[in-house]
């Protein structure tokens, strides 16, 4: 999914606040996540997509460190 988004302002030359457009909401980003010169009002194009590799990586994780916990307290 592509999204479009205009970056609103830096707050305390840390915190990226861009305003979604086509879409009601904001996103609070680190400046430092920027590999290119920002400024306020620069647009972006936002893709978000899903990774399920990386998903089950981490239910996989979750699910190893609950028996973990489980087996500690017998």
């Amino acid at each position: 999914m592509k999204v479009y988004g205009v970056i609103d302002r830096i707050e305390d030359g840390k915190i990226v606040v861009v305003n979604l457009v086509d879409r009601s909401g904001s996103m609070y980003l680190p400046k430092e996540m920027f590999n290119f010169k920002i400024y306020e009002g620069l647009w972006l194009v936002i893709e978000i997509n899903p990774d399920e590799k990386k998903t089950n990586e981490m239910r996989l994780k979750i699910k190893r460190l609950q028996e973990k916990l489980l087996k500690r307290k017998k």
